[in-house]
């Protein structure tokens, strides 16, 4: 037997009917030893297409909507595997996925192994873990590139959410998914705890994943985004360390103030909530002895959600801020 088959696959699904079939077929072809399927409420009929059409799968339905990680979390309490394996519902998986994801963790403890995630038709990354910024930002790694880059594995600042590897007990050990983030920026959450409890994260480039994604942020996903971003400034990092990195700070205001204003007034409107609500919001403090800062990375991605020249001359500049701030506070 395999290692595959101390796996449990846990998926978390809003209405998704229309990805199980291929999804749910690939993820069993993988031979894992249970997939549990989270429901947070679906009215498409997701939970009565996958009863009778995949019995094998065990169904738990929430009486609320969870959010994401509230719904990874319940899944993984009704876990029986060695492993815990998250998976989005929008994904489907090639042959040896699970393997290949998990046999790095049979060989070494406190770690994290994270997938190839390509566009649902291959024909690009979608990501390849993700880039978790000291400021609090989080982007896709290799956006739009080559489906054939990125074929060595290497330790990262970030998990991607839509999918990632731990032994069960570790994922219990580092708390779970922090339930304040009902979306969005919960995987960011979790790779800072990961970073402050002594954890490494892997990058597996022979463990493919194919998800149906499009980077656009809304004005809703600002707020989420923004909310989960100033959750984890105050989460992990004290007065004397926001300071440090106080320039930086100021530059990533700048840059997602610009970017709400260019939404319009909606876009304004929850940019300014995900920070009151971010400030307001009651949160456990980390405390580490950990320059938690030395593990997360320094630039951000010139390209992404940049519409004119001035964009990127602007991420120019905010990367050589961060450069600069980056080096003052991790040597």
């Amino acid at each position: 037997m395999g290692l595959s088959s101390k796996a449990s696959v846990i998926i978390v699904t809003y209405n998704h009917k229309n990805y199980m079939m291929d999804g749910l077929k690939s993820v069993l072809s993988n031979d894992p030893l249970e997939v549990i399927v989270v429901d947070n409420g679906s009215t498409d009929g997701t939970t009565e297409f996958i009863e009778e059409n995949f019995p094998s799968v065990k169904v738990i339905r929430s009486s609320n909507n969870l959010g994401y990680g509230g719904g990874i979390n319940l899944g993984v309490k009704h876990a029986r595997g060695e492993y815990v394996v998250v998976l989005n519902p929008d994904t489907k998986v090639e042959r040896n996925w699970l393997e290949e994801l998990i046999r790095p963790l049979a060989k070494n403890r406190r770690l994290i192994t994270t997938p190839k995630i390509l566009l649902y038709d291959g024909s690009a990354i979608n990501t390849v873990g993700n880039i978790v910024h000291f400021t609090g930002l989080t982007f896709t790694r290799g956006y739009l590139e080559s489906p054939e880059k990125y074929d060595t594995p290497k330790y990262l600042s970030g998990i991607s959410g839509a999918c990632f590897a731990i032994r069960r007990d570790e994922y219990l050990e580092l708390g779970g998914f922090d339930e304040n983030f009902l979306a969005y920026n919960e995987d960011g959450e979790f790779s800072w705890r990961a970073h402050a409890m002594g954890f490494r994260i892997l990058y597996v480039p022979t463990a493919i994943v194919y998800h149906d994604y499009s980077l656009n942020v809304s004005p809703w996903k600002i707020y989420h985004l923004e909310k989960g971003r100033y959750i984890i400034l105050r989460k992990y990092l004290g007065l004397r360390q926001i300071l440090s990195i106080l320039p930086a700070l100021i530059m990533t205001e700048i840059l997602t103030w610009g970017y709400a204003v260019l939404m319009g007034p909606s876009g304004i409107k929850f940019k300014l909530k995900g920070f009151v609500d971010g400030v307001r919001t009651e949160t456990e403090k980390i405390r580490t002895e950990r320059n938690i800062i030395k593990n997360l990375d320094v630039y951000i991605p010139e390209d992404q959600l940049s519409y004119t020249s001035l964009d990127i001359a602007l991420k120019k500049i905010a990367n050589k801020i961060y450069e600069w701030n980056y080096k003052v506070v991790a040597r």
